[in-house]
C-alpha cells in the first residue's frame, strides 16, 4: 500500500508536538515541569522546543543524521539552551521508520529501528556525532576510543554499543528501543487505566523508568552512588503513585521529592527521554 507522504508528515509533525507537550504537563520529580522549573529551563522553553523538533525531525528528503543535527541547530540558534538533545535522539528513529513505513505494529517498529541504526554508515554517522558534541561536549559517557568531539570514524551503532554501558539512550541505539517496549509500553498502559490522563501516566512511566534503571544524567553530573541513592527513592514513590488514587496526595508528595531532587541540582533527564519515547512509540503504531 502506497503512503501518502504528505498525510504520515503532518500526522508525525503532530504527534511530537503533543508528546513534547504532554512530558511538560506531568509531574517528573527532579525534572523539569509545568509545576516547577528547574536546571536554568523552564516548561516553555520546552513547549518552543517541541515545536522546532516537531519541524526539523519531519522534514522531507533529510535522512536519521540529518533530522538529528537540524534539531539541535535550529534549537541552539532560537533556545541557545540543551532543552533536548535525549528527546531529539529517542524520537528520531521512530520518526524516520514511520515516515518511511507507515503505521505498523511495534514489533515492527522495533525490527525496524534496529535496522536502520545497524544501517547507518560513517558518513551519515558524522552529523549524529556532531549533534551530540554541540549540545553535550561529555558526548554519551566519557570514551577516548569514540570521541565525539574528534569526529570518530566509526559507524554509529558501533560507537552506541562502545557506550551502552554508561548510558541509556546508547542502549536504545543497540537494543532497538526494547526497554521502551518492554518497560515504557506497559508501565504506560497500567497508569493509562488508572487514571484516564495521559500526563499522570507519563509520570508513572516516569517513575517506572527511575525505579529500574540508573539515570545517565544522574550518573555523569553527579556519580554512581547519588543515582543508586535516587533509584532507591524513586522506587518508594513509585509504589506510593501505584498503591494510591488520590491526585491531591500524589502530587504534594512527588513535589516534596521534586523540591529535595532540584535543590541538590539532580536532574533525571535521562528517564525524561525515555518517557516521551515511549509516549510516541505508543500513539505511533497500531493498536494491539
Amino acid at each position: 500500500m502506497k503512503i501518502d507522504n504528505s498525510k504520515i508528515r503532518s500526522f508525525l509533525k503532530k504527534q511530537i508536538k503533543f508528546v513534547c507537550d504532554k512530558e511538560m504537563d506531568s509531574l517528573k520529580p527532579g525534572n523539569v515541569h509545568k509545576y516547577s522549573k528547574g536546571h536554568g529551563m523552564s516548561a516553555k522553553d520546552f513547549f518552543k522546543s517541541g515545536l522546532i523538533i516537531s519541524k526539523c525531525l519531519t522534514k522531507n528528503n533529510l535522512n536519521l543524521g540529518q533530522k538529528i543535527l537540524c534539531s539541535v541547530n535550529e534549537i541552539q540558534n532560537k533556545i541557545k539552551k540543551n532543552t533536548n538533545l535525549g528527546i531529539i535522539l529517542m524520537l528520531s528513529p521512530i520518526v524516520t521508520v514511520v515516515q518511511k513505513e507507515g503505521i505498523i505494529t511495534k514489533k515492527k517498529l522495533l525490527i525496524k529501528i534496529k535496522s536502520l541504526i545497524k544501517k547507518q554508515n560513517v558518513k551519515n554517522s558524522i552529523p549524529i556525532f556532531k549533534a551530540i558534541s554541540l549540545i553535550s561536549p561529555g558526548g554519551l559517557g566519557v570514551s577516548k576510543k569514540y570521541d565525539v568531539n574528534k569526529m570518530p570514524k566509526t559507524k554509529l551503532y558501533k560507537a552506541m554499543e562502545f557506550s551502552k554501558k554508561r548510558d541509556l539512550i546508547a542502549k536504545q541505539y543497540c537494543n532497538g528501543f526494547k526497554d521502551i517496549f518492554d518497560t515504557g509500553i506497559p508501565a504506560y498502559k497500567n497508569f493509562y487505566n488508572k487514571w484516564g490522563s495521559v500526563s499522570w501516566a507519563l509520570t508513572g512511566v516516569y517513575l517506572t523508568f527511575l525505579k529500574k534503571f540508573n539515570d545517565s544524567h544522574i550518573i555523569r553530573s553527579k556519580g554512581n552512588k547519588i543515582s543508586l541513592s535516587v533509584k532507591k527513592e524513586a522506587k518508594k514513590h513509585y509504589f506510593f503513585v501505584k498503591s494510591n488514587k488520590n491526585i491531591s496526595k500524589i502530587k504534594k508528595k512527588l513535589l516534596f521529592f521534586d523540591k529535595k531532587l532540584k535543590s541538590k541540582r539532580i536532574n533525571p533527564g535521562t528517564m525524561a527521554d525515555l518517557t516521551v519515547a515511549t509516549l510516541l512509540f505508543e500513539i505511533v503504531t497500531k493498536k494491539q
